[in-house]
Order: structure tokens, then sequence, then C-alpha cells
């Protein structure tokens, strides 16, 4: 009885919040698509047995045959309101804003499945019996065309969701104006200290699985994948597509909305199978930053102790949050030296650098620093400070970003590949006989047998160097599908090879 009077709760909630919309918002809510097909009842003969009363000739009975259900990767949320829509034959059909296409999560697991093998489910989920683990469900996919606007409670529901590992997708359906826009505010809202950036194209999510550069939509033989995005430290936790997604899983066409904007049956599936297969595979990285890292303090007692400074910029600079800590860890064991054990957050304009014998700076897109701190950062490396710069994920943008900085601290010279025969490889700690790239590093560098580390010379010793591989993605130690990274191993080498020459220099 609970249940039913909460139902009937949600659809008059429902009634109510679909009269609140302006009739521009609700020509964006109309039907489209086709309800999820039966599943196919499978059937497994019975013995032949007599039922009561016992008739002349013994009746056969079947039984139903129940397979084990796969696990669930998709809840599709219930929210919002609908709209009556009367056809031109009288017929009324009740769309609702959460389930404008019936079939579309189930229809893209099908599509995965045939892709990948992955058999997966999807389920209706309210956010009121959402408990919070993602283990339970690793993506929410909130779908509509008119505005969303969700209570504080499940804010706070959703922020936990997404803190501890989870996934969202949002997905415009028809590329509504009033969907993004309020995806994009319920986004800041229930995350206010992640904001919204712009998925580089060659972001992991565009390659996982098949290489999407662009992909037609009923508007565009040839438009660009686009996505925006909310990123907790490299992993991508919620998504918006501007252009609908879901037409195009189930492959139907919104002829009631003319102004719909959506891709096509391939494009749409290929973006789908790509941020399923995303989901799946970083799920494991997912779980570790929500469990945390729980590096030492700094022992005020020993001066001695090497710190970590790293450094703060106006871009994502905090893109491998746990990752120095893990690094300080492997110089303790391995090479014994005295460190820290946590990092120190250093902001240029405000911090003496020269307590600090060598800087990190890593990131995820661009970013600047200003005049004053960038010749506040040159001094302190023409006084015997280093400088680590490493590329999250080995994404294009931040090399850009890169490079752009050396131009400005070393006008007039440019990065140098440091050879195998320098001293930071023959006289480290470790020797290196490959790359000691992922594969996906190996496919993006086919003919590097060695690593590949840029540096700046200062007389005779680097003062700076740049990874265009990902070191700390290795020295996390957790699997990132289509991430231009060394091997957990090889970053660790590579990692204690650079600190040493830094610390003997």
């Amino acid at each position: 009885m609970r249940c039913v009077l909460r139902y009937c709760g949600i659809l008059l909630a429902a009634a109510l919040a679909a009269g609140a919309a302006s009739p521009e918002e609700d020509a964006f809510l109309r039907p489209v698509g086709r309800p999820p097909a039966a599943k196919a009842q499978r059937r497994q003969a019975g013995e032949s047995l007599p039922p009561l009363p016992l008739p002349a000739t013994p009746l056969r009975r079947s039984e139903k045959k129940h397979p084990p259900a796969p696990t669930t990767l998709i809840g599709k949320v219930i929210w919002g309101g609908y709209l009556d829509y009367t056809w031109p034959n009288g017929v009324v059909t009740r769309v609702f804003d959460w389930n404008m296409v019936p079939a579309d999560a189930q229809q893209l697991l099908r599509q995965l499945k045939a892709r990948s093998g992955l058999e997966y489910r999807a389920s209706s989920l309210d956010l009121g019996m959402l408990s919070g683990d993602p283990s339970e469900v690793p993506v929410l996919l909130i779908s509509g065309g008119r505005r969303i606007n969700f209570t504080p409670e499940e804010r706070a529901k959703l922020r936990k969701y997404l803190l501890d590992g989870g996934m969202i997708w949002f997905d415009s359906v028809v590329g509504s104006p009033f969907f993004l826009r309020s995806a994009a505010e319920e986004l800041r809202r229930i995350l206010p200290e992640a904001p919204l950036r712009r998925v580089p194209a060659d972001h992991p999510v565009f390659h996982i699985a098949k290489s999407l550069v662009a992909g037609e939509t009923n508007r565009d033989k040839n438009r660009p994948f686009e996505l925006e995005g909310l990123f907790l430290g490299p992993r991508l936790a919620a998504v918006i597509s501007p252009v609908g997604l879901g037409c195009g899983w189930d492959n139907t066409y919104p002829e009631l909305i003319p102004s719909a904007t959506f891709y096509r049956a391939g494009a749409a599936v290929d973006l789908g199978v790509n941020l399923a297969l995303y989901a799946i595979g970083w799920f494991d990285s997912a779980r570790r930053y929500a469990a945390g890292e729980s590096g030492a303090e700094p022992d005020a007692a020993n001066p001695e102790q090497v710190p970590f400074a790293q450094l703060v910029t106006d871009g994502f600079w905090n893109s491998d949050p746990g990752a120095g800590e893990r690094f300080l860890r492997h110089l303790g064991r391995n090479l014994k030296v005295n460190t820290a054990g946590s990092v120190n957050y250093v902001n240029i304009d405000r911090a003496e650098l020269s307590d600090y014998p060598f800087c990190y700076l890593g990131g995820l897109g661009n970013f600047q620093l200003s005049d004053a701190a960038a010749a506040k950062l040159r001094r302190y490396l023409d006084d015997g400070g280093f400088l680590l710069i490493n590329n999250t994920m080995g994404l294009s943008e931040f090399d850009a970003a890169v490079r752009k900085l050396v131009a400005r601290l070393y006008p007039g010279r440019a990065l140098e590949r440091i050879p195998e025969n320098h001293p930071l490889f023959t006289r480290g700690p470790y020797r290196f006989s490959d790359s000691g790239f992922s594969a996906e590093a190996a496919a993006r560098y086919p003919n590097e047998r060695y690593p590949l580390l840029y540096g700046v010379n200062d007389g005779d010793r680097l003062t700076l160097i740049y990874s265009p591989v990902d070191l700390a993605g290795g020295w996390q130690q957790v699997p990132r599908p289509g991430s231009i990274m060394y091997t957990p191993e090889a970053a660790g080498r590579l990692g204690g090879s650079i600190a040493s020459y830094f610390l003997t220099h």
C-alpha cells in the first residue's frame, strides 16, 4: 500500500510539474521511440504427469526456464512530469519526461553485447530509492527534453553517488536547450568544486572501443562528437551530450519535434558503446579514488625529509589525487629516500619555491601562469630548482599548454628529447630495456623503444623534465583503459630515476 501511495504521489508531483513548463519547452516532450520488446520466454519440456482430476489422456506440463539475470549497468532515473499528447485519430498517448524513448538503454545494451560480448541489463530507478552504492548501479541515465529540477535531498544523493565512484549520463534525447541548461546547472549544484569542462577530442571516452571523430546527425552528415564533462581526478564522472543519443540507440525518428537534433543510429550507438565500456573499464579506478588516499603527515621533528611540492595553476591541476603520495611511498620503499609522505599544494604567487628541491606540475587540458608566476618559476629553476611536468592521460590539449609554458620560461628554446645515454638513465638506480608503455601509448608512439621524456638543459643539468606519457597513472596502479601512460612498474622506475637525478644534481 505504501508503494502505491508513493507512486500516486510521484504522478501528482509530475502533473503539477508538467503544468509549470512553457509551450516552447513542452514542444520538446512528445511521443518518440517505442516500448521495449517483450523478453522471449524459454520453455523446457516437462515430464508427462497427470493433472488433477486425471483425464483420459495424460497432459504434458511445461515450465518456464529463468536464466540468471545479467548484472545491472544502467539505472534510468525517474524524474519530472508528463504530458498527454492527442494524435489526429483521437488516441491519447501519455509521455513522461524521464522516458521519452522507453527502449533506449535496453537497445544500447543489446548493441554492447553484440560488439563486445558483455551482457548487462538496465532498470528504471527512483532517486528516493537510490542506495548510493555505485556497485549496484554503476551508471545513471538521466534523459529528457524539458528542464530538470532535483530536490536538495536528491542532489545530496547524487553527490555521494558520484564521489563514491558512480557515473551519470545526461542525454538531451532531442537536443533540447531547456534540458541541457538545466543539466549543467544541476551538476554545478551537485558538485560546485568540479566545474564542467569540454571533454578533449583525444580523451579515452572517444577512443576506448572505436575511435570517434565525427558522426551523422539528423542535421549534419559529419558533426564532430562533443561532450561536456565533470571530472573527479582523472575520471570522467558525468557527461552531458548536447546532441540526443536515445533516438539513435532505439533507431527512431522524433517526427513530432521539428527542432530536434540527435545522432543517427550508427553514430549514437558508437558513442554509447564507448561510454558504456569507459564506465566498465574505469570502475576500479573510480572506486580507488572514492576510497581516498591516506598519506603520512610530515614529521615536524625531521627537517631532512624531502617534500613533494605540487604546483597549483588556473587549470585542472589536481588531475590525479593520491598519485603524489603513492610516488613518495615508492621512493621511500625502493630508494630509501626520506620523504615527507604527503603532498604540499603550492601556489607559485604566494609560496617560497626555494623551500622545495623540486616541484611537480600535472594536469588535464589547458592552463596558464601569470607573468609574475612564470618569472618566479624561472628564477627558481635558475637558482638550482627542478620541475617535473606530467601529462595526465597523455592528452594533446595539455601537451600544447606545456610547450607554450616552456616557450615563456625559455624564449627561443624548445623541449628536447632526453637521449637514452643521458646520465638520468645511465647513472640512475634503474636500467631500461624498453619503453614501458601501456598498449595505448605503444599505439600512439609505435617506433619508441625507450622511455619518452623531454627536457630543458641549463648548462650541464636538466632543469625541467616533461613526460608526454602519463607517469602518475602508473603510480596509482589501477586500470585506465584508453590512457596514454606507462605501466605501473615502468612508471615507478622512471619516477625513481627522475627523483634521483633531481636530488643528486
